[in-house]
Protein backbone atom coordinates (compact mmCIF):
# COMPACT_ATOMS: atom_id res chain seq x y z
CA UNK A 1 0.00 0.00 0.00
CA UNK A 2 1.49 3.38 -1.44
CA UNK A 3 0.84 6.66 1.13
CA UNK A 4 0.57 9.58 -0.97
CA UNK A 5 2.21 12.65 1.23
CA UNK A 6 1.61 16.20 0.72
CA UNK A 7 3.74 18.12 -2.34
CA UNK A 8 5.07 19.84 1.06
CA UNK A 9 6.59 16.52 2.55
CA UNK A 10 7.98 15.03 -0.38
CA UNK A 11 9.88 18.25 -1.36
CA UNK A 12 11.04 17.90 2.27
CA UNK A 13 12.47 14.88 1.81
CA UNK A 14 14.07 15.58 -1.25
CA UNK A 15 15.99 18.51 -0.01
CA UNK A 16 17.01 15.71 3.39
CA UNK A 17 18.09 13.57 0.87
CA UNK A 18 20.33 16.39 -1.48
CA UNK A 19 21.89 16.98 2.27
CA UNK A 20 22.68 14.07 3.00
CA UNK A 21 24.51 13.69 -0.33
CA UNK A 22 26.18 16.55 0.61
CA UNK A 23 27.72 15.25 3.32
CA UNK A 24 28.86 11.88 2.28
CA UNK A 25 32.93 11.35 1.83
CA UNK A 26 34.38 11.44 -0.52
CA UNK A 27 35.56 7.84 -2.13
CA UNK A 28 39.14 7.74 -1.68
CA UNK A 29 42.01 5.80 0.28
CA UNK A 30 42.03 9.30 2.39
CA UNK A 31 38.44 9.95 3.15
CA UNK A 32 37.36 6.00 2.59
CA UNK A 33 38.63 2.75 5.15
CA UNK A 34 37.67 0.39 2.80
CA UNK A 35 38.35 -3.74 4.21
CA UNK A 36 40.96 -5.44 1.90
CA UNK A 37 41.79 -9.40 2.20
CA UNK A 38 43.66 -10.17 5.35
CA UNK A 39 44.64 -13.32 7.10
CA UNK A 40 43.70 -14.40 10.69
CA UNK A 41 46.14 -16.48 12.49
CA UNK A 42 44.09 -19.21 14.22
CA UNK A 43 46.37 -20.10 17.54
CA UNK A 44 46.34 -24.12 18.13
CA UNK A 45 48.24 -26.20 19.71
CA UNK A 46 49.76 -28.03 16.84
CA UNK A 47 50.77 -24.44 15.48
CA UNK A 48 52.88 -22.98 19.06
CA UNK A 49 54.01 -26.54 19.20
CA UNK A 50 55.63 -26.47 16.17
CA UNK A 51 56.92 -22.77 16.63
CA UNK A 52 58.66 -23.54 19.81
CA UNK A 53 60.38 -26.98 18.30
CA UNK A 54 62.20 -25.47 15.12
CA UNK A 55 62.57 -21.98 17.56
CA UNK A 56 64.60 -24.92 19.69
CA UNK A 57 66.12 -26.68 16.80
CA UNK A 58 67.43 -23.74 15.44
CA UNK A 59 69.15 -21.74 18.87
CA UNK A 60 70.44 -24.80 20.53
CA UNK A 61 73.13 -25.77 17.43
CA UNK A 62 73.80 -21.86 17.58
CA UNK A 63 74.40 -21.61 21.05
CA UNK A 64 76.57 -24.70 21.13
CA UNK A 65 78.93 -23.71 17.92
CA UNK A 66 79.48 -20.26 19.91
CA UNK A 67 79.99 -21.78 22.91
CA UNK A 68 82.41 -24.41 21.26
CA UNK A 69 84.19 -21.65 19.69
CA UNK A 70 84.71 -19.43 22.94
CA UNK A 71 86.60 -22.10 24.67
CA UNK A 72 88.76 -22.47 22.17
CA UNK A 73 90.22 -19.14 21.97
CA UNK A 74 92.90 -18.22 23.63
CA UNK A 75 92.95 -15.60 26.40
CA UNK A 76 94.52 -15.44 29.26
CA UNK A 77 94.83 -12.94 32.14
CA UNK A 78 97.59 -11.62 34.68
CA UNK A 79 96.77 -9.85 37.70
CA UNK A 80 98.98 -7.55 38.82
CA UNK A 81 97.63 -4.92 41.60
CA UNK A 82 100.11 -5.78 44.49
CA UNK A 83 102.88 -7.21 42.16
CA UNK A 84 106.31 -6.80 43.83
CA UNK A 85 109.57 -5.74 43.02
CA UNK A 86 113.11 -7.35 43.37
CA UNK A 87 113.18 -6.09 46.45
CA UNK A 88 109.77 -8.02 47.43
CA UNK A 89 108.12 -4.58 47.99
CA UNK A 90 104.61 -4.43 47.03
CA UNK A 91 104.42 -2.10 44.31
CA UNK A 92 101.37 -0.68 45.28
CA UNK A 93 103.35 0.61 48.78
CA UNK A 94 105.81 2.66 46.36
CA UNK A 95 104.95 6.50 46.18
CA UNK A 96 103.13 8.54 44.25
CA UNK A 97 105.84 9.46 41.31
CA UNK A 98 108.12 6.97 41.02
CA UNK A 99 108.03 3.53 38.55
CA UNK A 100 108.07 0.34 40.18
CA UNK A 101 109.34 -2.77 38.23
CA UNK A 102 107.61 -6.14 39.12
CA UNK A 103 108.75 -9.27 39.04
CA UNK A 104 108.61 -10.78 35.63
CA UNK A 105 105.54 -12.77 34.68
CA UNK A 106 105.85 -16.02 32.89
CA UNK A 107 103.46 -16.33 29.82
CA UNK A 108 102.97 -19.88 28.01
CA UNK A 109 101.27 -19.37 24.69
CA UNK A 110 99.90 -22.19 23.76
CA UNK A 111 100.29 -24.30 19.77
CA UNK A 112 96.54 -23.60 19.04
CA UNK A 113 97.75 -20.08 18.94
CA UNK A 114 98.14 -18.85 15.07
CA UNK A 115 97.21 -15.97 14.75
CA UNK A 116 97.29 -12.40 15.69
CA UNK A 117 97.24 -11.55 19.49
CA UNK A 118 95.50 -8.57 21.29
CA UNK A 119 97.48 -7.18 24.33
CA UNK A 120 95.07 -5.53 26.38
CA UNK A 121 94.91 -3.56 29.94
CA UNK A 122 92.38 -3.80 32.31
CA UNK A 123 90.74 -2.61 34.82
CA UNK A 124 88.08 -3.21 38.06
CA UNK A 125 86.17 -1.37 40.19
CA UNK A 126 87.04 1.76 38.00
CA UNK A 127 83.93 3.86 37.71
CA UNK A 128 84.53 5.58 34.32
CA UNK A 129 80.76 5.73 33.59
CA UNK A 130 80.20 8.22 36.65
CA UNK A 131 78.36 10.67 34.75
CA UNK A 132 80.37 14.15 36.20
CA UNK A 133 84.10 11.83 34.92
CA UNK A 134 81.99 11.03 31.71
CA UNK A 135 80.95 14.46 31.09
CA UNK A 136 84.49 15.67 32.14
CA UNK A 137 86.24 16.97 28.55
CA UNK A 138 85.99 19.44 25.90
CA UNK A 139 84.95 17.51 22.87
CA UNK A 140 85.09 21.18 20.87
CA UNK A 141 89.21 20.82 22.41
CA UNK A 142 89.68 17.67 20.87
CA UNK A 143 88.55 18.86 17.59
CA UNK A 144 91.05 20.99 17.58
CA UNK A 145 89.57 24.16 19.54
CA UNK A 146 92.40 25.27 22.16
CA UNK A 147 90.46 27.32 24.27
CA UNK A 148 86.81 24.94 23.29
CA UNK A 149 84.59 24.98 27.03
CA UNK A 150 83.48 21.60 28.45
CA UNK A 151 79.68 21.19 28.07
CA UNK A 152 79.54 22.75 31.40
CA UNK A 153 82.62 24.83 32.69
CA UNK A 154 82.10 23.24 35.85
CA UNK A 155 82.23 20.08 35.10
CA UNK A 156 86.31 20.45 34.01
CA UNK A 157 87.49 22.07 37.56
CA UNK A 158 90.12 21.56 39.01
CA UNK A 159 91.24 20.28 35.32
CA UNK A 160 90.35 23.57 33.42
CA UNK A 161 92.91 25.88 33.69
CA UNK A 162 96.86 25.69 35.39
CA UNK A 163 97.64 28.87 38.12
CA UNK A 164 98.43 31.22 35.65
CA UNK A 165 95.16 30.78 34.33
CA UNK A 166 96.80 28.20 30.80
CA UNK A 167 94.72 25.96 29.48
CA UNK A 168 95.20 22.69 30.28
CA UNK A 169 95.30 20.32 27.01
CA UNK A 170 93.63 18.83 26.94
CA UNK A 171 91.48 19.13 29.89
CA UNK A 172 89.01 17.42 32.18
CA UNK A 173 89.40 14.89 34.98
CA UNK A 174 89.89 11.89 31.79
CA UNK A 175 92.77 13.30 30.38
CA UNK A 176 94.33 14.23 33.64
CA UNK A 177 93.66 10.65 34.91
CA UNK A 178 95.28 9.12 31.96
CA UNK A 179 96.32 5.18 32.35
CA UNK A 180 100.57 5.34 32.55
CA UNK A 181 101.81 1.74 33.13
CA UNK A 182 103.62 0.35 30.44
CA UNK A 183 104.36 -3.54 29.24
CA UNK A 184 107.28 -5.20 27.50
CA UNK A 185 107.39 -8.95 26.26
CA UNK A 186 110.34 -10.86 25.71
CA UNK A 187 111.06 -14.23 24.56
CA UNK A 188 113.03 -16.68 25.96
CA UNK A 189 116.30 -15.56 24.66
CA UNK A 190 115.61 -12.09 26.60
CA UNK A 191 114.92 -10.32 22.96
CA UNK A 192 112.23 -7.22 23.28
CA UNK A 193 108.54 -8.26 21.08
CA UNK A 194 107.95 -4.54 20.32
CA UNK A 195 103.82 -4.53 19.45
CA UNK A 196 102.30 -2.84 16.92
CA UNK A 197 99.88 -0.02 18.35
CA UNK A 198 99.13 1.47 14.83
CA UNK A 199 95.10 0.87 14.23
CA UNK A 200 94.36 0.17 17.70
CA UNK A 201 91.33 2.51 17.98
CA UNK A 202 88.72 3.42 15.94
CA UNK A 203 88.68 5.05 12.31
CA UNK A 204 86.30 7.26 13.17
CA UNK A 205 87.57 8.92 16.01
CA UNK A 206 91.19 9.31 14.49
CA UNK A 207 89.60 10.99 11.47
CA UNK A 208 86.91 13.19 12.75
CA UNK A 209 86.85 13.16 16.53
CA UNK A 210 91.01 14.00 17.56
CA UNK A 211 92.34 16.73 15.46
CA UNK A 212 95.59 18.55 16.11
CA UNK A 213 95.00 21.91 16.58
CA UNK A 214 96.28 24.96 13.47
CA UNK A 215 99.04 25.80 15.83
CA UNK A 216 100.37 22.59 17.65
CA UNK A 217 103.62 23.48 18.98
CA UNK A 218 103.63 20.26 21.36
CA UNK A 219 103.33 20.46 25.12
CA UNK A 220 106.65 22.73 25.38
CA UNK A 221 107.14 25.86 27.75
CA UNK A 222 107.16 27.98 24.52
CA UNK A 223 103.72 26.53 23.55
CA UNK A 224 101.70 29.32 25.19
CA UNK A 225 98.62 28.94 25.00
CA UNK A 226 98.16 25.37 26.45
CA UNK A 227 99.83 23.42 28.57
CA UNK A 228 99.82 19.80 29.48
CA UNK A 229 96.98 18.36 32.07
CA UNK A 230 98.25 18.77 36.09
CA UNK A 231 99.33 15.33 36.99
CA UNK A 232 100.84 14.55 33.80
CA UNK A 233 103.92 17.30 34.67
CA UNK A 234 104.41 14.29 37.43
CA UNK A 235 105.71 12.15 34.23
CA UNK A 236 106.84 14.90 32.03
CA UNK A 237 110.98 14.32 32.71
CA UNK A 238 110.63 10.44 32.84
CA UNK A 239 108.91 10.73 29.58
CA UNK A 240 111.81 12.48 27.81
CA UNK A 241 114.42 9.59 28.95
CA UNK A 242 112.97 7.44 26.10
CA UNK A 243 110.64 5.95 27.63
CA UNK A 244 106.60 6.44 26.71
CA UNK A 245 104.95 7.23 29.19
CA UNK A 246 102.66 9.97 27.38
CA UNK A 247 101.00 10.41 24.50
CA UNK A 248 103.00 12.75 22.06
CA UNK A 249 99.77 14.45 20.94
CA UNK A 250 95.75 14.23 21.32
CA UNK A 251 95.93 11.63 18.31
CA UNK A 252 97.53 8.89 19.80
CA UNK A 253 96.11 6.20 19.72
CA UNK A 254 95.88 5.04 24.13
CA UNK A 255 95.02 8.52 24.35
CA UNK A 256 91.85 7.78 21.99
CA UNK A 257 90.96 4.75 23.80
CA UNK A 258 91.37 5.95 27.09
CA UNK A 259 89.10 9.12 26.17
CA UNK A 260 86.48 7.08 25.55
CA UNK A 261 84.98 5.68 28.60
CA UNK A 262 83.73 2.38 29.36
CA UNK A 263 80.24 1.37 30.55
CA UNK A 264 81.09 -0.76 33.44
CA UNK A 265 82.99 -0.56 36.15
CA UNK A 266 85.27 -3.71 34.86
CA UNK A 267 86.60 -2.68 31.63
CA UNK A 268 90.01 -3.45 29.23
CA UNK A 269 91.72 -1.39 26.35
CA UNK A 270 93.56 -2.50 23.89
CA UNK A 271 97.08 -1.67 24.23
CA UNK A 272 99.04 -3.18 21.40
CA UNK A 273 98.42 -6.13 18.73
CA UNK A 274 101.44 -9.02 18.75
CA UNK A 275 102.36 -11.90 17.01
CA UNK A 276 103.95 -14.39 19.51
CA UNK A 277 104.82 -17.73 18.67
CA UNK A 278 104.33 -20.96 20.91
CA UNK A 279 106.09 -20.84 23.51
CA UNK A 280 107.63 -19.70 26.55
CA UNK A 281 107.64 -15.70 27.29
CA UNK A 282 107.91 -12.69 30.15
CA UNK A 283 105.69 -9.95 30.80
CA UNK A 284 107.46 -7.06 32.20
CA UNK A 285 105.14 -4.17 33.79
CA UNK A 286 105.86 -0.86 34.43
CA UNK A 287 104.09 0.14 37.32
CA UNK A 288 102.96 4.07 37.99
CA UNK A 289 99.31 3.97 38.06
CA UNK A 290 98.01 3.34 41.45
CA UNK A 291 94.42 2.01 42.12
CA UNK A 292 94.71 0.88 45.73
CA UNK A 293 93.42 3.36 47.77
CA UNK A 294 90.24 2.91 46.00
CA UNK A 295 90.09 -0.71 45.75
CA UNK A 296 90.70 -0.68 42.33
CA UNK A 297 92.43 -3.75 40.38
CA UNK A 298 94.59 -3.86 37.17
CA UNK A 299 95.45 -6.90 35.17
CA UNK A 300 96.97 -7.54 31.63
CA UNK A 301 95.21 -9.99 29.11
CA UNK A 302 96.14 -11.65 25.95
CA UNK A 303 93.31 -12.51 23.58
CA UNK A 304 92.96 -14.37 20.30
CA UNK A 305 90.06 -13.41 18.40
CA UNK A 306 88.44 -15.57 15.56
CA UNK A 307 85.28 -15.12 13.49
CA UNK A 308 82.85 -14.30 16.53
CA UNK A 309 85.49 -12.24 17.75
CA UNK A 310 86.96 -12.41 21.34
CA UNK A 311 85.90 -15.37 23.91
CA UNK A 312 82.90 -14.20 25.49
CA UNK A 313 80.41 -17.09 27.06
CA UNK A 314 77.50 -15.32 26.94
CA UNK A 315 75.76 -14.98 23.46
CA UNK A 316 76.61 -18.95 23.65
CA UNK A 317 74.77 -19.22 26.50
CA UNK A 318 71.87 -16.79 25.65
CA UNK A 319 70.59 -19.04 22.52
CA UNK A 320 71.28 -22.55 24.69
CA UNK A 321 69.14 -21.32 27.26
CA UNK A 322 66.29 -19.79 24.63
CA UNK A 323 66.35 -22.37 22.89
CA UNK A 324 66.14 -24.82 26.33
CA UNK A 325 63.43 -22.90 27.03
CA UNK A 326 61.75 -23.24 23.89
CA UNK A 327 61.39 -27.22 23.91
CA UNK A 328 60.65 -27.40 27.51
CA UNK A 329 57.14 -24.92 26.76
CA UNK A 330 56.92 -26.79 23.31
CA UNK A 331 56.54 -30.36 25.67
CA UNK A 332 55.04 -28.49 28.57
CA UNK A 333 52.12 -27.49 25.99
CA UNK A 334 51.91 -30.91 24.40
CA UNK A 335 51.54 -32.57 28.06
CA UNK A 336 48.72 -29.91 29.25
CA UNK A 337 47.10 -30.01 25.62
CA UNK A 338 46.77 -33.98 26.04
CA UNK A 339 45.29 -33.89 29.22
CA UNK A 340 42.42 -31.37 28.72
CA UNK A 341 41.73 -33.30 25.10
CA UNK A 342 39.03 -35.23 26.64
CA UNK A 343 37.46 -32.30 28.72
CA UNK A 344 37.58 -30.10 25.15
CA UNK A 345 35.94 -33.44 23.40
CA UNK A 346 32.96 -33.28 25.77
CA UNK A 347 32.78 -29.48 26.11
CA UNK A 348 32.38 -29.64 21.92
CA UNK A 349 29.92 -33.07 22.54
CA UNK A 350 27.59 -30.94 24.24
CA UNK A 351 27.51 -27.51 22.48
CA UNK A 352 26.58 -29.54 19.37
CA UNK A 353 23.96 -31.30 21.08
CA UNK A 354 22.77 -27.43 22.33
CA UNK A 355 22.55 -26.52 18.40
CA UNK A 356 20.94 -29.27 17.32
CA UNK A 357 18.10 -29.19 19.79
CA UNK A 358 18.14 -25.24 19.27
CA UNK A 359 17.49 -26.43 15.36
CA UNK A 360 15.09 -28.59 16.43
CA UNK A 361 13.13 -26.08 18.17
CA UNK A 362 13.17 -22.77 15.83
CA UNK A 363 12.08 -26.01 12.81
CA UNK A 364 9.07 -27.04 15.28
CA UNK A 365 8.15 -22.96 15.84
CA UNK A 366 8.19 -22.40 12.20
CA UNK A 367 6.12 -25.24 10.96
CA UNK A 368 3.52 -24.56 13.94
CA UNK A 369 2.94 -20.84 12.74
CA UNK A 370 2.28 -22.42 9.06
Amino acid sequence: MRLILPCGCLQKDEDDEDQAHLHKPRDNKLYQQKLKPCCLLVITTQKVVTLFVLTGLIFLPIGITLLVQSTEIYQQDFEYTHCRNDASKKCSDADIGTTCLCDEIDITVPDTVKGEIMLLYGLNNYYQNHRLYRQSQSFLQLLGDVEGSCYVKEYCDPYNQDGEEVTYYPKGAIANSYFTDTFKIKDSAGNEIIPDFTDISWKSDRDSKFLLPANWKGWTPDSGEYVMPKDWNTWANHNNTGSKILPSDVRDEHLINWMNPAAFPSFTKLYGKIKLDPGKYTLEVEYRYHVAAFHGEKFVRLAETSWMGGRSYFLGSAYCIVGFFCLVAAAFFVVISRQTRAKRHERKKKIDEQLVHYKDQNNNAHSSTL
